[in-house]
């Protein structure tokens, strides 16, 4: 069994129209059959095939044999079927964000950008998938596609993948008293603070005030 489902044998666009259908389909007030979402879009042999995937990233809920939109999914699958592009890249992109081959493959390359010969085997590996299989090759693709229309990668000027300008949660600062003696010398106390903010950061606390009490 792979690690994470991939887009099976269709383009970022068939993919998109599949997920428009689940809110068509009624998919957004209860559970829908995926015959519903085929009378939808008149896809008849790749619906079924994608609902891992989407189930994966948290844009489907399984219910029974039958599946539900999420609340992101719905926000998602809305602006897709209303044409609203700018938000549906939004709700793709706080979808994909979360997901462990994002983060992963986005660390990757904040390291190195990569060419698609040289980062379609990498994500197969990260993923989990026969690279030899052409509906693997075909759905690694579409990921890739989805995840720079959705502003996840970006691409250099000679078409190398690199790291999108993901927007960040937002961010909390904490305020730290620390007493100290006089003697103490300037380059600890820097020091210090840099350490503080080094494991807040690990809790997405990137803003650390430090209230500095030295007394005698």
């Amino acid at each position: 069994m792979s690690d994470h489902p991939i887009p099976k044998g269709v383009s970022r666009e068939t993919l998109c129209t599949i997920v428009a259908g689940w809110y068509a389909a009624g998919a957004s007030e209860g559970a829908t059959q995926t015959s519903a979402v085929e009378d939808a879009t008149g896809i008849s042999d790749a619906v079924s095939r994608q609902t891992a995937f989407l189930a994966d990233i948290g844009v489907l809920d399984v219910d029974g044999s039958d599946h539900r939109l999420t609340e992101r999914g719905t926000d998602l699958a809305a602006a897709l079927a209303n044409d609203r592009q700018a938000d549906a890249r939004t709700a793709f992109r706080d979808a994909l964000a979360d997901w462990p081959p994002t983060r992963r493959v986005r660390a990757l390359l904040d390291d190195e950008p990569m060419a698609t010969h040289e980062l379609l085997p990498v994500l197969a590996g990260l993923t989990g998938h026969d690279l030899d299989r052409e509906r693997v090759r075909v759905g690694l693709r579409t990921l890739l596609d989805c995840w720079t229309w959705a502003g996840v990668l970006d691409r250099t000027e000679r078409g190398a993948y690199l790291p999108g300008r993901v927007e960040n949660a937002p961010q909390s600062s904490v305020a730290v008293g620390l007493e100290l003696t006089l003697d103490v010398d300037p380059d600890d106390i820097e020091n210090l603070v840099r350490a503080i903010q080094r494991g807040l950061a690990e809790d997405d606390i990137s803003t650390v005030e430090a209230d500095l009490d030295l007394s005698e």
